[in-house]
């Protein structure tokens, strides 16, 4: 994944050709730049690695002007860096560090700064004789006897600006290291690096930089840190434990043989099938010439292939060791103890308001248990067995649920979430007129909450009695009104089901398979029902009807028997009728992924992005993208739909590079290329397992290679979502 450096790269980067006509030109242009990328990642031996783990793509949540926005100001500060955050990374074997990196921390808005230098810095590198918890303040205590100066000149802040809040900022500060440092995390040691920063001869404007002091994953690391005038010749500094900036390492593997592996799966239910992949290094002429694999700990030697899959048929843990031979250097043995287990369950569950005061309850836990104990109101006490629930409640106040679950030889495992038996809003429900039996009812929606809302489901008013049917909900962007009975502008979004009550005239409920999330803008709703006859108010006006997460201004009515937008009799203004049951983000917690404007048809029609899972903190978020008549597109990811660049609004019609009718809808803040197969493409979104993701909202759009314009792309629908659990 790569961040885009200006509003229009991920298309000047493939250099539109308006003469493109055929299949064998495109493969041919996109071959030229995979290839390019290939050479580019294998033309080099080194590796990186970001500390604290897990930060590379995480904003650290702390900043500090603490060595690189003091400007002229001195300051010694040494960071104190555990040696797991380079084991932990695959760098299992002595390294030579030959760069250091530094990123911008985020800005609540796009903030810039133009860079500057210093002439004249000095950075140390040593082994650190203590632990990062007993950091000494006295900075000489925390370097070891392979102390060396590794860099001693200017370091150069880049200009730049941040990203917005919780997106990580650039790497702004970039140290190519003159004597190279030997370090060797498998000892156990931790690594401290120190920074002596005089200010003398600073010019331009800098930037704080990110740091971790808190959150999952921790720091890991500690700092020792003086700013007085004489912080460059006094001994001693101020600890602060637990606290870390967030840092590239550039690396190389030194001489010798160094055993490493990794696994496709840690975790899993049993029967639990892993591939292992072997990643030791060696710097023999001849490679490496052996392998021997201990999968369950036994002492037994169970493969000697490179890359070998076993199957762990039982519930447990179970520690991994491969031995490596290279015929120059010693054997060398990685041992990973209880690097896999099997049958972990940890407890998750959604809930939806299926109904007035109803709740239905989902186990989504990371995989199948073999029990459910449900506290659904509180009191401690089990209310149901079931693995999915429904509950219905005595009234709307908040209420803890609680779920534990088990499985095989599994710890239970307990969580406790809020739900809220009811967020609801009601046009009307006093019908005094109707249409056929298959009819459609428009209106507008202004969803008013930044973080949308999830549909569950809803009432109408129906006058066939215990009927089974169906509800065709279509979304476009803007008003109905214009659009009526025209079936381009309307893009279908969720069907749901429902039966029709006993009782004529009362409210019957349909509901959706899935929430039907929808972000935050104004949109114009049309509901095509097949069968049930319902009802509407006749008004004298269009009416709205609101509450803080969403209003309703109905609305217009028409026959639909041939189709979703080709009826006849249009009736306006005629009021919907119902009750819409939704969930939001700030009060259920719950991820959502939907869609919110359309992109341009292409050869094969309009691309969708279909997601099969939702933006869930800690797992992925998984898509199909259709339509695709070479196979390739270009996903774009940003955080904004109104605006690109801090200047460009949004949607942008692509007109002006070739592509009428186009619009762009999504802020270029991250492209990726997709290669599928066929006419479709899979994609998808790793999501931090970062409790302070909860509630953020990004945007993806696809940019469709096809032939039909000069341009040679078309976009497709848009879509926002919300991470959440």
């Amino acid at each position: 994944m790569t961040v885009a450096p200006d509003e229009l790269s991920f298309f000047n980067s493939f250099d539109p050709d308006p003469q493109l006509q055929n299949r064998d030109d495109t493969m041919q242009r996109v071959s030229i730049l995979l290839a390019a990328s290939l050479f580019a990642a294998t033309a080099s031996a080194q590796f990186t690695l970001v500390t604290p783990t897990g930060y590379d793509t995480v904003e650290g949540g702390a900043n500090n002007t603490f060595p690189w926005n003091r400007g002229t100001a001195s300051t010694r500060i040494q960071f104190i860096i555990d040696s797991s955050h380079f084991t932990g990374q695959g760098a299992n074997y002595p390294v030579i560090i030959s760069q250091l990196r530094y990123r911008a921390d985020a800005a609540t808005t796009t903030t810039t700064w133009a860079g500057g230098s210093w002439p004249n810095v000095r950075i140390d590198m040593a082994t650190a004789p203590v632990d990062h918890l007993a950091a000494s303040t006295t900075f000489a205590s925390n370097l070891g006897p392979d102390l060396a100066t590794v860099v001693q000149g200017p370091v150069t802040v880049a200009g730049g600006s941040g990203n917005g809040t919780g997106i990580p900022g650039p790497w702004y500060i970039t140290i190519p290291l003159t004597t190279p440092f030997f370090y060797d995390p498998t000892s156990g040691n931790d690594l401290t690096i120190d920074i002596y920063q005089d200010g003398t001869g600073w010019t331009g404007t800098s930037r704080a930089a990110d740091h971790v002091s808190t959150g999952t994953p921790a720091p890991l690391g500690s700092r020792v840190y003086n700013t007085s005038a004489t912080a460059l010749t006094s001994p001693t500094g101020t600890v602060g434990l637990n606290y870390s900036a967030v840092t590239e390492f550039t690396y190389v593997p030194a001489a010798g043989l160094y055993a490493s592996f990794n696994a496709s799966a840690t975790t899993g239910p049993s029967p639990l099938n892993v591939q292992f992949t072997d990643t030791s290094y060696t710097s023999a002429a001849g490679g490496i010439t052996s392998w021997a694999w201990d999968f369950n700990g036994d002492s037994v030697i169970d493969s000697t292939l490179q890359n070998p899959s076993f199957t762990y048929a039982n519930c447990g843990q179970y520690t991994v060791s491969l031995t490596v031979t290279d015929g120059v250097n010693p054997p060398s043995t990685l041992t990973r103890t209880n690097y896999i287990t099997t049958d972990s369950i940890v407890a998750n569950f959604t809930s939806q308001v299926i109904g007035p005061l109803t709740v239905q309850f989902t186990d989504t836990s990371n995989m199948q248990a073999t029990s459910w104990a449900w506290d659904l109101d509180g009191d401690n006490l089990v209310d149901s067995n079931l693995q999915n629930p429904a509950f219905v409640y005595p009234n709307a106040n908040p209420v803890n649920v609680t779920l534990t679950v088990t499985r095989l030889c599994s710890a239970p495992s307990v969580i406790t979430k809020v739900a809220v038996p009811v967020q609801q809003l009601t046009t009307t429900l006093a019908a005094n007129n109707g249409v056929g039996a298959v009819a459609t009812l428009y209106f507008n929606l202004d969803v008013l909450n930044p973080l949308g809302v999830s549909i569950n489901s809803f009432d109408t008013i129906c006058q066939n009695l215990s009927l089974a049917y169906t509800a065709d909900v279509y979304l476009k962007t803007g008003t109905y009104q214009g659009s009526e009975l025209v079936a381009a502008p309307w893009t279908l979004v969720g069907t749901a089901s429902g039966t029709t009550g006993a009782v004529a005239n009362q409210p019957s409920n349909a509901a959706f398979p899935t929430p039907l999330y929808i972000p935050q803008g104004s949109y114009g709703v049309a509901i095509r029902y097949n069968g049930p006859y319902p009802r509407y108010i006749t008004l004298p006006a269009l009416t709205t009807y609101g509450n803080g997460d969403l209003s309703v201004t109905t609305g217009a009515a028409s026959l639909s028997t041939t189709g979703a937008f080709l009826g006849t009799n249009l009736n306006s203004p005629r009021g919907w009728c119902g009750t819409l049951y939704y969930g939001t983000n700030n009060v259920t917690s719950t991820a959502g992924y939907g869609w919110f404007g359309q992109g341009c048809a292409g050869t094969l029609g309009m691309t969708s992005i279909v997601a099969s899972t939702q933006p869930q903190i800690g797992g992925a978020l998984s898509t199909t993208v259709d339509n695709l008549p070479f196979g390739i597109a270009i996903m774009v990811i940003g955080v904004s739909n109104t605006i690109s660049g801090g200047a460009i609004p949004l949607p942008l019609d692509l007109g002006l590079l070739g592509a009428p009718g186009c619009p762009l809808r999504v802020s270029l803040d991250v492209t990726e290329t997709l290669i599928g197969a066929g006419n479709t493409a899979n994609w998808n979104f790793s999501i931090p397992a970062q409790p302070a993701l909860m509630g953020y909202r990004l945007y993806n759009q696809a940019a469709v290679l096809d032939t039909t314009n000069a341009f040679g792309f078309v976009t497709s629908n848009a879509y926002g979502w919300v991470i959440g659990n």
